[in-house]
């Protein structure tokens, strides 16, 4: 009767065998990270839609200059140049 090999078996690498050892920190922590239902979603004045906007290069140098006259950032200028001209014609 003849004998049979042992099959090979891969060894897993250190990378595989961190990942199947159950973690003993971080959020399987009973109690860790926010808690469930906490989050009440976004503020009701929380501006997230976004518009693009092209500008030519005198009107983006004139909206630099607005900026940088009120310490403010160009994006903020622009915002606050449309939604005063929106307040009006409401």
């Amino acid at each position: 009767m003849a004998v049979r090999k042992k099959k090979a078996t891969r060894k897993a690498t250190k990378k595989k065998a961190a990942k199947k050892k159950p973690a003993s920190w971080g959020g399987r922590r009973k109690g860790a990270g926010r808690p469930v239902g906490s989050g009440q979603g976004p503020s009701p004045d929380a501006r997230y839609n976004r518009v693009a906007v092209m500008f030519n290069n005198t009107e983006i140098k004139n909206l630099k200059a607005l900026a940088a006259k009120e310490g403010i950032p160009i994006a903020t200028v622009a915002y606050n140049l449309i939604a005063r001209s929106l307040k009006r014609k409401s």
